[in-house]
């Protein structure tokens, strides 16, 4: 009977512990889309985060899941959205900024003080506004200061806010986590976090946000967020192409014998390659070689026509610390001849090194002296001056496929005459227009007032086709006035423009 009862206490305390140890809730365990398969394994922390093995204190951040009915009710009016963006793709050791913004119900707003209060410039038949305010903080935090505090200023893991001078007005807690870690900050109607990429493993990651809303004794959920961003070790980059006269940029059709522009931006909102040493390097597949520059506008003149691939790599070295260097072993080495080489030094941290000039020591060993056999001498390399600085290489790329074709380079009016009969209430003008290049196809005149703004009038014609690229259009003038005249010849690949001001009298 003992015995039982002892069997009976253990059971009873085992099943107490087990409950105890299930009614832990962790930071991991609250998250809105569960655990994320790359939060798996061990991730590097991130600076001024915590684990999200830490307890969540449940009873003042209740934590619910996606299709509770609890989140009908969570927010006085209706629902409140979280959205979540960020810059990415970031660089790897620069910075990845993260933004969250409340959008409130209809009708809803935040003001000055950091309440919610109902806009009445906004027209809602169906509600009457019986209070200004949605939810009313800073008639809490009055209380509070007359000692009717009941307030519970911390984070789900027991941390105190930090004291802002606007604490007043931060009425709302962002939980953020990602890579099975988490950071929480208080703040308004919108938050921004950034942090830094450098123990961040490259690829795809996602980054959660859980907004609450304060209240007297426990703070609510009011929305969920979350959004891909991305970590990546190629610096991220566009190229802007553009010529004049190409009539549409976006087909990659470009004109011969016109240079065309390429415009390099590089991602980098955090700034983070501001003091590298960036180089451009462009092949054009005409032939032509390799261009190197360090700006990143560059153009280039295709002479030929055809298909051509673009290929550039942009190198950036990046100032960083000096790791601890291992240096490369140099075995004697026996030649046949005298010649030496340069020495070259190794790094097991995957720093560049940026070496000045090396000082070499030769020590001479003379081999046999037997006429068939060759003087063999072994040279040993020293290096005695110091590496001048350390950079952190990195690689951006940029491939594109374009197509060169004959366009119209070049458009002039070379000629105008006034061709209006007696009796015509009109004026009519004779414009005679020379190009270069190919042979046009379509025509459009447009004539606007003299300040060249508001349009009056636009004519397009077909050009029919001749052997040489001469054009005459003719134009009419409504009354006496200054006049501004652009006139655009086009063909399928560019379209080119010739501008002039035409005055008309009375009579003329």
């Amino acid at each position: 009977m003992k015995k039982d009862l002892v069997l009976g206490g253990l059971v009873l305390l085992s099943l107490w512990l087990i409950s105890g140890i299930q009614a832990v809730k962790r930071f991991q365990d609250v998250r809105f889309h569960g655990k994320q398969s790359n939060d798996q394994g061990h991730h590097s922390q991130i600076r001024g985060w915590s684990p999200d093995r830490n307890t969540w204190d449940e009873q003042l951040y209740p934590a619910w899941k996606a299709g509770d009915a609890r989140w009908e009710n969570c927010w006085r009016g209706g629902k409140v959205e979280a959205l979540l963006t960020s810059d990415s793709p970031a660089l790897i050791g620069s910075n990845i900024t993260f933004a969250v913004t409340l959008r409130f119900p209809r009708c809803q707003k935040e003001n000055d003080d950091g309440d919610i209060i109902y806009d009445r410039k906004c027209r809602n038949d169906s509600f009457s506004y019986q209070d200004q305010y949605v939810y009313n903080w800073t008639k809490w935090v009055d209380d509070c200061n007359e000692g009717n505090c009941t307030f519970l200023n911390k984070f789900p893991d027991g941390r105190p806010f930090p004291h802002h001078p606007d604490w007043r007005r931060r009425n709302f807690v962002y939980i953020f986590q990602t890579l099975g870690q988490y950071y929480a900050l208080s703040g308004r109607s919108s938050a921004v976090l950034s942090i830094n990429t450098t123990n961040i493993t490259a690829g795809t990651q996602m980054m959660e946000v859980s907004v609450y809303r304060r209240d007297h004794r426990r703070h609510y959920p009011v929305a969920k967020a979350s959004a891909m961003y991305i970590v990546t070790e190629q610096i991220p980059l566009y190229v802007n192409i553009s010529q004049k006269n190409d009539r549409n940029s976006s087909d990659k059709i470009f004109i011969k014998d016109s240079p065309i522009t390429f415009d390099v931006k590089l991602h980098d909102p955090s700034h983070y390659l501001a003091k590298a040493a960036v180089s451009f390097n462009w092949t054009f597949g005409d032939g032509s070689g390799s261009f190197v520059s360090n700006n990143p506008l560059s153009s280039h003149t295709y002479t030929l026509l055809g298909n051509f691939s673009l290929n550039l790599t942009v190198k950036a070295a990046i100032p960083g610390p000096c790791k601890p260097v291992t240096p490369t072993t140099f075995i004697p080495t026996t030649y046949t001849s005298s010649t030496t080489t340069a020495p070259v030094t190794s790094n097991s941290t995957g720093n560049s090194t940026d070496l000045p000039f090396t000082e070499t020591a030769f020590v001479t060993t003379e081999g046999s002296n037997v006429t068939t056999a060759p003087t063999t001498e072994t040279t040993t390399h020293i290096q005695t001056t110091p590496a001048a600085g350390c950079f952190i290489d990195r690689y951006g790329y940029y491939k594109a496929n374009i197509r060169i074709v004959d366009g119209i380079l070049e458009v002039n009016i070379v000629e105008m005459t006034n061709v209006s009969p007696s009796e015509a209430q009109n004026a009519f003008i004779d414009f005679v227009v020379a190009c270069q290049g190919s042979i046009p196809t379509d025509a459009c005149t447009i004539i606007s007032d003299s300040t060249c703004t508001i349009p009056q009038n636009e004519v397009c014609d077909e050009v029919v086709t001749t052997d040489e690229c001469l054009v005459t259009l003719r134009r009419a003038f409504t009354g006496p006035g200054t006049y501004c005249v652009n006139i655009t010849l086009g063909d399928d690949a560019s379209l080119a423009l010739a501008s002039t001001l035409v005055s008309v009298s009375e009579g003329e």
